[in-house]
């Protein structure tokens, strides 16, 4: 139960710095780093359901 509350923390904070990333640079014009910050939020939320939504094994 623990591991999987410290995946799902992980999860959120991957997804929730990926678009602080983002937006952060698309405030400054720079869409080449925004879509990396956009990237690293998609691989958050696939993270996220891997580890903590898939059926477990």
């Amino acid at each position: 139960m623990v591991q999987k509350r410290h995946k799902a923390i992980i999860g959120v904070a991957m997804i929730l710095l990926g678009l602080a990333q983002a937006s952060s640079y698309v405030v400054q014009r720079n869409l080449g780093f925004a879509i990396f910050g956009l990237f690293y939020a998609c691989l958050g939320i696939v993270y996220l359901w891997a580890e903590v939504y898939a059926v477990d094994r």
